[in-house]
């Protein structure tokens, strides 16, 4: 290929009036006959692209302002939970407090004495190791 312009040389079509002296060139070849062409609409290629382009950014934007709004509700409900979490913490302790200040010696034996219970002065314990009784009378 060549960068020279390609060079069109039109036919004459027999019977026109382009066949005359009037219809040809410089060089004798018959020019071609000329007919108003119409304008094509450009702009009117151009409106879908742009509603699509359109459509995408507002979809987009849409999800974006959901996806923001979902996140916020999570962090609100994530910070409900964590108060409650705390509040139960705080029961927890409470009560396990009161639990270790019932179970204490002290207080056992305070409550067996308000039920009539007597400590027994026989106390005997097993030795595991060899099977024997250890203290009491």
């Amino acid at each position: 290929m060549s960068a020279a312009p390609a060079r069109i040389t039109p036919v004459a079509r027999p019977g026109s009036a382009a066949t005359g002296s009037a219809a040809r060139g410089a060089r004798g070849t018959a020019l071609p006959r000329l007919r108003l062409v119409r304008q094509t609409r450009a702009e009117a290629a151009r409106v879908p692209f742009f509603a699509v382009c359109a459509g995408v950014l507002l979809a987009s934007l849409l999800a974006a302002l959901g996806l923001n709004t979902s996140m916020a509700a999570t962090s609100y409900a994530i910070r409900d939970k964590q108060a409650e979490l705390a509040t139960a913490r705080q029961d927890v302790e409470s009560l396990s407090g009161r639990v270790e200040a019932a179970s204490s010696p002290a207080q056992v034996m305070a409550q067996a004495a308000e039920l009539g219970l007597v400590p027994n002065p026989g106390l005997v314990y097993i030795r595991l190791s060899d099977g024997t009784l250890v203290g009491g009378q």
